[in-house]
Order: structure tokens, then sequence, then C-alpha cells
């Protein structure tokens, strides 16, 4: 029963109007490249099959080749009817399994040639030197391009008719391994690949390679671990999140914060999966870092169009993050030396069974502070860990253990006023102060099974727990009467999941593979919880406690089908259905989700998706920048869900000798419905308002076009991006009613990422970033508005400032170049030394301007001057040391 405020009758109303603009769209497309057969109305007829065919000549105006071995008839009665040509040469030859050509304004029939024996070939796709199993393989027949792709635990399953094959793995950054077999019987087969970091021959950042165009890729983009390690980082930590951002679609907000902003969409419109388990803070140091190891890492992919039915939940991206399993082979480390942090990682096998990877990091600049301010009497000090570990045991062939765990804390603090207490006698008795401290941090967790339960069949069953929350300390003493007092006072909030999440896919005998699960998500929302604890020295302690807290659950169910159509088609159809039960009210969505490739010419592909996302949980942001402040919170009576309609189409071209070029080209259009923004008079800190009150609800759309330009092979690798795009909202309650440009509306976006290798010792990486700045809001007057009638100008008091339009103004463009060198080199163990600069010509970006205010000498025209504040405004060395054991 649907009981939303929300009209899903409008909702439905607009979706088919889409539907039916999609629907034009993709036939426009398809039209461009398939020749489809007239469509005229027969009479019924009572005559031999070679009549009719001749009827059908004549009505048509196609001539019809056909083999004397169809099924024809001396006398047979075909029916009436308006049909194409091809529905009425099926309905004659209903009785024969026969095949058609066109060629113009011709069609050829003959006999489907009768199918060989089948056979099913298995197995799985890991790392040769590890064991680790690798997710989103291509296994194909290099002859035919048909094939699969392995799924996120390395495991596929083709058939194949008998006979000999040629086969082929190949995963991005790794060389692709070939193997000759004959076929008799189903058979399994396991791959084992080498790394192409050796040979100094990787993808940078794409899609998959060209000769596996017939497989659906889904729009995936891989980023290889090895190469985000290499690149220019900012203090010398290596940053997933940073390398992520120069994709074309993908901004991270501002300058040096590591944020994820596609396609015009809001932080939290991206679901971030960390070995299955949703992850709702991704920064360290207020987001300056994200909170992955690179160390740690294994498999990053990245989808921002085409979301298969299998991931929901979020309106613009998905980013699935694979951590290491373990070396199944043997003991190995690495040790990372940073300015700002270092790390620590091993990992090995446990009793051939299975194998564990262990990782962790931390900052010393608490050390470094202290040690400055050793003899200060104010105190400031802050410091960040993380810590990955994974387990993985496999009793036998057909099942497989995950264990996964991730912490990751930050925390900041001050200590001031500090004071001696004195006994009666005149002894020191104590030393007491004062203290801030804001701390935040994410708990992760996941137990996973995979079961086989057959060479077609496969099986996860998933248990996972994922825990954010913040809180803000404040530690007070106070003197009363001679007698010392304190009390402390915390604010905190957060988020909890627990998840239960089954999955299967299936390798169907005609090349299809169906996956199908269900999962449901318990959310516990801490919006509030105040907590105020006193006590004196007489002994008398209180303690108050204040706690808002909501239980909300999700129910989700998926079905989605990848298969091919003839040689040049292929395509990916699924279903996703949500339930959101909230206190009062239940919510439900129904998201169909479509992708298909199309093979042009053998360098050429055509793609096209669509899709609709719907979106249960909601961020506030009290600023323009990630805090820990930010609050996650559900869907209520007054708040309904996000809901968001993408349009994807694309084309690939590849050229050069082997392929070395890429160029691939989207052009996109999103809408969004429900999305939320405090009101112009509301903010986090407005404590006398319920915070449902403080929002409103708006609607935005975002279209752009996104290329890409990669060099995947040579000395000389990198790539050229560039984004044209437009994001614009639209609130009822906001800038009187007019559209205005959201927050992440960057217009002009330019990334060029270059890498050479000098030979096998030296190599160097440069990226130069451009964008278009950032809108703002900013006030266009200034007046004199005293507190009493009495006052003056001369008071220095009582200037208002008006604000006419919201994000009527941008920043300064944005611009920077990062350039770095690396010297590896083996002696008893592999050693690497980065060094460069981060922001090598000292570029001012701007990350704040504010106006200076100055009354001047007429009080009716108060001067004000536009100041600057830039984060990064010289260049900054970097040193970093890796070592491999």
């Amino acid at each position: 029963m649907l009981t939303e405020k929300y009209s899903f009758h409008n909702y439905i109303k607009q979706l088919v109007f889409r539907g039916i603009l999609l629907s034009g769209i993709l036939s426009f497309s398809l039209s461009s490249f398939c020749q489809t057969t007239p469509i005229f109305h027969v009479p019924q007829m009572e005559t031999s099959s070679a009549n009719v065919i001749k009827e059908l000549e004549q009505k048509s105006g196609w001539v019809i080749s056909y083999s004397s071995r169809l099924c024809l008839k001396e006398k047979t009665i075909f029916p009436e009817g308006n049909r194409n040509l091809t529905e009425h040469l099926t309905i004659l030859f209903s009785e024969c399994d026969f095949e058609y050509i066109i060629r113009k304004n011709r069609i050829i029939l003959k006999l489907a040639e009768p199918e060989g024996k089948l056979f099913t070939i298995s197995g799985f796709v890991s790392d040769k030197i590890t064991g680790e199993r690798l997710p989103a393989a291509n296994i194909y027949n290099p002859d035919t391009y048909l094939g699969t792709i392995s799924n996120n635990f390395g495991f596929y399953s083709i058939t194949m008719s008998e006979g000999m094959h040629r086969i082929r793995a190949s995963y991005v950054g790794f060389s692709p391994v070939d193997k000759i077999i004959t076929i008799k019987n189903d058979t399994i087969i396991h791959f084992a690949l080498t790394s192409s970091i050796q040979l100094q021959e990787v993808p940078i950042i794409g899609y998959q390679y060209p000769e596996l165009k017939n497989i659906s890729g889904m729009g995936v983009f891989v980023v290889p671990i090895e190469e985000i390690k290499n690149r220019p980082a900012l203090l010398g930590e290596a940053d997933l999140i940073k390398n992520i951002q120069v994709l074309p679609g993908i901004q991270g907000g501002f300058e040096g914060f590591s944020g994820l902003y596609v396609r015009g969409g809001g932080g939290d419109q991206n679901l971030i999966l960390l070995d299955d388990v949703p992850v709702y803070n991704i920064g360290h140091l207020l987001g300056f870092f994200s909170i992955f190891n690179a160390d740690a890492v294994k498999h990053v992919a990245i989808m921002k169009g085409a979301f298969p039915a299998r991931y929901g939940g979020r309106l613009s991206s998905i980013i699935d993050i694979r951590m290491n399993e373990g070396n199944n082979e043997k003991i190995r480390g690495a040790i990372n030396l940073g300015i700002l942090s270092s790390g620590i990682s091993l990992d090995g096998p446990i009793k051939e069974k299975g194998g564990f990877a262990i990782s962790g990091r931390r900052t010393y600049i608490d050390a470094i502070t202290a040690l400055l301010q050793r003899n200060s009497s104010e105190r400031a000090n802050y410091y960040f860990y993380d810590i990955n570990t994974k387990f993985n045991y496999y009793p036998n062939h057909r099942n497989r253990l995950y264990l996964s765990f991730y912490v990751g804390r930050d925390r900041y603090y001050t200590t001031y006023n500090y004071v001696n207490i004195i006994s009666e006698t005149g002894q020191f008795r104590e030393r007491i102060n004062d203290e801030n401290s804001v701390g935040w941090g994410n708990l992760a967790t996941s137990l996973r099974w995979n079961f086989l339960i057959s060479n077609k069949f496969f099986s996860n069953l998933t248990f996972s727990y994922s825990n954010y929350g913040f809180n803000v300390d404040v530690l007070r003493n106070n003197q009363i009467d001679n007698l010392w007092g304190s009390f402390l006072q915390r604010y905190q909030s957060g988020i909890k999941d627990f998840n239960v999440k089954l999955d299967f896919d299936y390798y169907h005998t005609k090349g299809i593979l169906s996956r199908f699960g269900a999962n449901v998500v318990h959310h516990i929302f801490d919006p509030r919880v105040d907590f105020i604890e006193g006590k004196n020295e007489t002994g008398e302690n209180y303690s108050i406690l204040e706690d808002e807290q909501l239980r909300e659950q999700e129910y989700h169910v998926y079905y989605e089908n990848e298969f091919n159509i003839g040689s040049r088609f292929n395509t990916n159809l699924g279903v996703r259905t949500i339930m959101f039960s909230g206190e009062k009210k239940y919510y439900y969505s129904i998201e169909p989700r479509w992708f298909s490739r199309y093979i042009l010419t053998p360098h050429i592909n055509l793609r096209s998706s669509a899709g609709i996302m719907s979106q249960y949980i909601h961020l506030l942001n009290s600023s323009n920048i990630s805090l820990p402040t930010d609050l996650w919170l559900p869907v209520t009576d007054k708040i309904p869900p996000m809901r968001a309609l993408q349009t994807t189409i694309g084309i690939d071209f590849f050229f050069g000798k082997k392929s070395d070029y890429s160029i691939n080209v989207d052009f996109y259009c999103k809408w969004l419905e429900n999305i939320i923004s405090y009101k112009e008079s509301s903010s986090f800190f407005d404590y006398s308002t319920n915070w449902e009150d403080k929002l409103t609800t708006g609607k935005g759309i975002s279209y752009g076009t996104e290329f890409l330009l990669s060099k995947n092979s040579g000395k000389l690798t990198g790539s050229f991006g560039y984004t044209l795009a437009q994001t614009t909202n639209t609130f009822a309650e906001l800038n009187n009613g007019a559209p205005f440009p959201d927050r992440n509306d960057r217009r002009h976006d330019i990334s060029i990422n270059m890498n050479y290798r000098f030979n096998s010792k030296w190599d160097m990486g440069a990226l130069w970033l451009f964008g278009t700045g950032t809108p703002i809001s900013l006030p266009s007057t200034k007046y004199f508005a005293p507190d009493f009638p009495f006052q003056d100008s001369n008071s220095g008091r009582g200037h208002s400032v008006s604000v006419t339009a919201i994000n009527g103004y941008r920043l300064p463009e944005f611009h920077r170049l990062d350039m770095g060198f690396n010297y590896t080199w083996n002696k008893k163990w592999e050693n690497l030394l980065g060094f460069g600069v981060i922001n090598a010509y000292g570029r001012q970006n701007p990350f704040v301007l504010y106006y200076a205010s100055n009354n001047g000498t007429n009080q009716h025209s108060p001067q004000r001057t536009l100041e600057q504040i830039s984060l990064f405004s010289f260049p900054i060395p970097y040193l970093k040391y890796s070592i491999k054991f």
C-alpha cells in the first residue's frame, strides 16, 4: 500500500514520457546501423510454399533466395496478417529451424546448422604470483570474440561446442594468457595471470582491450593499483580516490580534498563498497586523504552510468573496492615511509588452505607536534590510523570463506587553561586543564561464503556490519566557592548497518549469464546523542542523556540477464525492486536497468544504457567540504526518497598497430527528483527546529559530454580527459523558485595524465588538472542596519548583507601541475624511492572567497574588498620510500 505524500502517479507519468523519449533516441541509434525488413499486409492463402514466397516478393519488393532443403510444402494455409517480411517467413517455415542473411533488399534463407555437443568450461582466474582471485577478468575465444567475465570472486563459466578451441584470459594490468584445448567433456580450467607492470606495458585507466569488444563490460573503468602507487602524491600519500577524480565526469570538489562528485551528483549519491560493505565517510584529515590504503587494495571498479541491477541504493556511481586476499604461496610484505604517515603490510598462506593479508598505517603528526609544543600552555594535535585485515579459507574447490575487517579513526584535540590545584595545606595536589576534541571513524566487517553449486551455478552469502560515527567532546573545569568541579559534554552522531545478502550467478548453455539475489539492511541512525556528565570535589555526580535514534529497514531483490544477440550485439537487462520500511510509512521502487553494446566495425563499438535509481538515505551537509558533522538521515513522512533516471549513449574507437590508442566518448543526461537542501534560513547549527523542518526538496538535471583519449602501451602512456557538463537545481523555496547551478556544477573539466619509463629503474609521471570555478553564493549588497535606533555608522556595528542569487558567482578557474619521479632498484628486496612536487608552478587556486568589511567614510556606502584564501599557494615537495620483501 502506497502511503507516501510524494505523488507516485506523477512520477510514473514523467517516467513514461522519458521512456518514450529514450525509446526514440535508441530507435534512432539502432536504425543507423540495423536494416529492417518492410511491413506489409497479405491475405489468407491456401497454396504451395513456393507461391507464398512469390507473393511475399511481390508485396515487399525484396528478393527471397532459399535452399531447396527447407521444408517446402505443396499445400499450406498461410494466415492473413500485417507483419514484416521476416515474421511472414517465420510463420511459413515454422516447422523448420532456419537462418537468414540480409543483403540490401535481398534475404537469403538456409537451414540452420545442427549444433554439436556442448560442454561447459569453468574455473577461476587468479594472480600467478600471489594466488589471489581476479574479479572482472575477461575469458573468451579470440577467434570468435565470444566469452564471459569472471565475477567478483574470479569465477567464470562458458559453454563451447565439442572440438579444439583457443581460450584467452585477460585482466587490466596483467598479461593475457592463451590456452588451446580439445573439448570432449565438461572441463575445469584455471588461469594464472602475471602482472604486466613488470613488462612496462599496461593500460593506465580505461575500458577493456579492443579485442574484448563483444563482451559486455557495463561501461566499467578499472584503475590498476600499481599505477596509483607510482603517481605524484600529496605528501607522499598514494590516494586511490584522487586517482579516480581524474576520470571524465568525476570531480573532487575543492582542491586537495578526496571527495567524489559524479556527473553533478552529491557526495552521498555514490555507493562505495569495501568488500561488499558500504562505507559512509571516505576522508582522513577532514577529507585531504582517503581512508583507502593502496597497499590493502587489489581491485577498483568504477561505474558512473550503466548500473547493473545487482547494485542499488544510490543515484550517481558505484565504486567497488576489493581488498587483498593474501598471498597463498609465500610470506611477503612491504614498508612505506612518507612525510605524513608510514605503513606496513604483510600477507601469506595459512596451512595451504588459505591466506591472510594485514596492513596498517598511522600518522606521526601528533608525535612531532607534541615535541614542538612541549613548553606551550596551549596545545593542539591530530592523528589518524587505519587497519585492513582479510582472511580466506578454502576447505575444497567448491567452498571458500572470506573474513574482512577495516577500522579507521581520526582525532583532533586541543588542551588549554592548565591550572595547578593546591590543597588547603599549600601542597600541590594535581594539574587540570580544559579540552576540546573531535573524532570520527569507520568500522566495516564482512563474512562471506562462496559455494559452487555446479560448474554453472555460483552462490555467495554475505553477512556484514558497518559503523560510522563522529563525536564532539568538551571538557570544562570550574571553581565555585573554592571547590573545583568539571563537566563533560559530548555530541555524537552516526549510522550503523546490519546487512545480509545472498547472490547467485548462473551461466546458461546458450551463453546467457543470469544474476539474481536479495538483501536486507537494518539501519540505525543516530542523528543526535547529547551526553552531559559532571562531578565536583564533594563527590556529587550528575549526568544527562538525550538520545534520538531511528531504526529503518531496506529490502532489495534483483534479477539481471547478460546475453548476446547474434555475433555483434550484446546486452544486459535487469530490474531491482526496493522497499523501505520507516517508522510509519512504506516506500518502494521498481528500477529497470539496461545496457547494450554493438560492434559497428572491428575497431568501433557503440554503447547505450538507461536506468532508474532510488536513494532512501540522505546526507545533510553543513558546509561545502566534507566534514564529520555531516549527518546521515533516512527518508521520513516529510522527506521522500531521491530518484533519478539516467540515459547514456557512447562510442569507443580503437586504433594503432595493436590498438595502442583508444577514444571513449559518452553523452549522458540525468534527471533527479526529491533532492534536499537546507532552507535559506536554516543550517546545521540551528537548534530551534526539528531537522526535518530545516529541509526543502527540489529537482535537478545534469547533462554533458565526456571524452577520453588513452595511450595504453609503450614507454609513454597516459590519457587526456575532457568533460563539458551542466548541472542545475530548482527548489520552490529557494532562490525565489528560479533554477540555479548546483555547487558541483563544473562546466569545463580537463585532466592530462602522462607516465614515461626511461628504463627499468627510472620513470616519471605528470598530472595537469583544469576546471571551471565552483559556484558559490556571495552577498551582492551590504547595508547599514543598526541594532538600536540611536546608533550611527561610526559604531562599527549593525551592518547586514543580502544574497540575491544562490550560487550566482564562481570561484576563479582551477588548474595545477603535479610531477614526480620514481627510482626502483632490486638488491635483496625491491626498493622504490619517489620524489616530486605538487602544484609545481605555485598556482594560488581559491579555496574560499570572502568580503573584508571596510565601512569607509560614507555610512551609506560601506566599502568591501573581495579576498581569497588558498590552501596550497606554493609548490609542495614530497618524498616517499617503500620496500617490498
